[in-house]
């Protein structure tokens, strides 16, 4: 550890509570979370590194974030051939949204496919269904499946 991170260790608590609890210090705080958010840095290891609980750190960059997402937007403005920012109070980014049920002119049109089917069955019954939509022919799938074969059969 460098005299700068040393230092925060020492600034970063300053009392405890009755029931155990440290209190921190609110810049020092601040420097910690920066420090967290740098790209490539690890919360845990980073709050570990000063003594602090890293779900304590993780709490607090949330907060940190929240107050500042909620507090100002940047707006680039070009005022004479000079940039300038500007900060402006953010919106909720959330629009509620209301679907409707498709009405029955907006669906496709289910497609008409005729499919033809001829069934010889072991026992000997042998059907032909010609022309059966594809909703016909799963019913009796489904119906044939259901149906006791007649070998399993005790009479």
């Amino acid at each position: 550890m460098d005299e700068r991170e040393e230092s925060l260790q020492d600034r970063l608590v300053i009392g405890r509570k009755r029931d155990g609890r440290r209190q921190y210090d609110e810049a020092a705080k601040e420097e910690l979370i920066q420090a967290c958010l740098k790209p490539g840095a690890s919360i845990a290891r980073t709050a570990m590194t000063y003594g602090v609980n890293p779900n304590l750190v993780r709490t607090w960059i949330a907060a940190h974030q929240r107050k500042h997402r909620s507090s100002t937007a940047v707006v680039d403005v070009q005022e004479g051939g000079v940039d300038t920012i500007e900060l402006l109070p953010s919106r909720d980014a959330f629009v509620p949204v209301v679907a409707e049920p498709a009405s029955p002119a907006d669906r496709p049109p289910s497609v008409g496919m005729a499919i033809s089917l001829h069934v010889r069955l072991p026992n000997g019954v042998e059907f032909d269904l010609g022309e059966a939509k594809l909703d016909e022919l799963a019913t009796i799938v489904q119906m044939l499946g259901r149906l006791p074969c007649s070998g399993s059969t005790t009479a």
